[in-house]
């Protein structure tokens, strides 16, 4: 999934102030979440710190030179996986749990299991989704307010 703005700074300005605003000192996306630029990377990507039981939210970074300034485009991702990833998984665990609670004899060990199978997925995606929109709503401030809408790639 990609998102994009487009901003009148130009490209050099804009690697220098994501550099600077995440480097050593990571922006600070609510109390305890950090955002971190990693430059050493090939594209460039921002990481959301997150739960140790999961992957971090992530962004590639591509910032596109135009004559009026520089287009930003996120590549929205899960850790190393691409953003559709997390809502393809809670798909198949809400249908494995369905399936599951369908054809139980109806006790409670069943219920519970078709229950955990169905809602963590789910829980882990409304995780990710809010730390996609951490990461964008950061990036957008540091873009003097700019706000990122869903790109086709």
């Amino acid at each position: 999934m990609h998102v994009h703005t487009e901003t009148r700074i130009f490209p050099d300005k804009i690697k220098n102030m994501f550099e600077s605003a995440t480097g050593a000192d990571a922006v600070r996306a609510n109390s305890n979440r950090k955002l971190t630029y990693v430059t050493g990377r090939n594209p460039p990507k921002f990481f959301l710190s997150g739960l140790s039981v999961t992957p971090p939210a992530a962004a590639e970074v591509a910032i596109l030179a135009q004559p009026s300034g520089s287009e930003v485009v996120l590549r929205l991702m899960w850790g190393p996986l691409p953003a559709p990833f997390p809502r393809a998984l809670a798909l198949v665990g809400l249908l494995l749990g369905l399936g599951i609670a369908f054809f139980s004899n109806g006790s409670a060990a069943e219920w519970i299991l078709a229950s955990t199978i169905a809602l963590l997925p789910i829980a882990a995606l409304a995780y990710q989704i809010k730390g996609e929109q951490q990461i964008q709503s950061q990036l957008g401030k540091l873009l003097g307010g700019s706000s990122f809408t869903p790109k086709p790639h």
